[in-house]
């Protein structure tokens, strides 16, 4: 049998899908509240610094994966790694939400679009890790069609003038937004839950997962700029107007594009958090533990949607979460954990 077929595990090729989708969809679903930064010449440096910073972020959750270190393993970590998924499921949902509610169909409740995102959720969780990652392959695939198109679709559009000046922050600034870039993300927590689940060494590949999300978003952000220049600023949802202001032939709106990646993204970054959360109470949950599970992430983002008026938490809140789950903890287990042995045994008879 393949390495990569083995049931109730995925190749590390399925986790590098699962984690690049998880990623991007970060970024292209940004509104300027989440991040404080605007999309300009300055962001595109801030980006560029934010990979590298993004994967020496990376390199405890790395070598705990490499030493067989996890914090997920210790019981009392676990507990808080599970509420931890739980309010990253919920931020990814009330932001979709909040799209579908004043963009696409503004008549409409934001938690009836949550109340579908979390049912769907529930279900693709309780299918498991091999499931999803062929779905996020299928995601992969429409996410490059996507791209490729826009860009396509802008050269006539693209304006070198709009990219200029070239620097007005202070050097400080530009530090502190690589910074925020390189930490509203979760997937360096996913990482620690599933790479027990992988089949294979998957160090490098989640690496090129990173450093590939990264360019892609940086390639997008370089002609969102130079094509739209200040206008990007007075958008709420500045890599949707992108799309939605490309034309291909007769065909002017790509933003059908945008808006099916972002159902699938959504999708797929909700699944993978109640999944890794509910891999943190119990290796097989059950149906019911894994409702209750999205039951409260469905309650979670809707008061997150009534009390931030559908923007989204704030983003020094979303640091913090990062810097204690996928840096501190991290690299306290690394330190002070004693090695497991358990799937090495398992291994060997």
């Amino acid at each position: 049998m393949s390495k990569s077929a083995i049931r109730g595990k995925i190749s590390p090729l399925g986790l590098f899908y699962i984690l690049f989708i998880c990623r991007i969809v970060v970024s292209l679903t940004s509104t300027h509240s989440v991040s404080k930064t605007e999309i300009n010449s300055q962001a595109l440096i801030s980006y560029i610094l934010a990979m590298p910073l993004a994967v020496v972020f990376s390199l405890p959750a790395i070598f705990c994966c490499k030493k067989g270190k996890n914090p997920i393993d210790v019981k009392c970590v676990s507990k808080f790694y599970y509420v931890y998924f739980l309010i990253v499921a919920s931020v990814s949902v009330s932001r979709f939400s909040y799209f579908a509610s004043t963009t696409l169909n503004p008549e409409s409740q934001g938690w009836l679009f949550a109340l579908i995102v979390c049912t769907c959720a529930f279900y693709g969780a309780f299918l498991g890790i091999e499931a999803l990652s062929r779905f996020s392959a299928f995601c992969f695939v429409l996410l490059s069609l996507a791209v490729v198109s826009v860009i396509l679709c802008n050269f006539d559009t693209f304006r070198e003038i709009n990219l200029y000046p070239i620097i007005t922050f202070s050097k400080f600034d530009l530090i502190k937004n690589a910074v925020v870039y390189a930490s509203n993300t979760s997937e360096i927590a996913m990482f620690l839950a599933i790479f027990p689940k992988v089949n294979g060494r998957c160090e490098r590949t989640y690496i090129r997962s990173v450093c590939l999300s990264f360019l892609t978003v940086f390639i997008l952000l370089y002609f969102a700029t130079a094509v739209m220049g200040k206008s990007a600023v007075i958008r709420n949802f500045p890599f949707y107007s992108f799309f939605q202001i490309s034309k291909f032939g007769t065909f002017e709106r790509l933003d059908v594009l945008h808006i099916s990646f972002w159902i699938m993204g959504v999708f797929v970054k909700t699944v993978t958090a109640l999944y890794c959360a509910s891999s943190c109470i119990s290796k097989k949950p059950k149906r019911s533990f894994v409702f209750a599970s999205s039951l409260i992430v469905f309650v979670i983002s809707v008061l997150i949607l009534k009390l931030s008026g559908g923007q989204g938490v704030n983003y020094e809140f979303t640091m913090i979460l990062f810097f204690v789950f996928c840096v501190i903890i991290p690299l306290g287990t690394l330190v002070f954990k004693k090695k497991n042995y358990g799937d090495e045994l398992v291994k060997a008879y």
